[in-house]
């Protein structure tokens, strides 16, 4: 897998699994669930500029 789909497919699982904490965590704290979301949403913007990279590198 190339480096961007790699940290790309990281960041939406981690998004992911902060859905799931927030909804299923709701009653206690969902404070991971958002972080969660956080650190997701942080790599799938790193993945989509070393995506942005290697296209201009390309042309």
């Amino acid at each position: 897998m190339n480096g961007y789909r790699r940290t790309i497919f990281f960041g939406i699982v981690l998004i992911a699994l902060g859905v799931i904490f927030s909804t299923i965590l709701k009653d206690v704290n969902s404070a991971i669930g958002t972080v969660f979301i956080a650190i997701g949403g942080l790599f799938f913007i790193v993945g989509m500029n070393k995506k942005r990279k290697e296209d201009e590198a390309k042309k």
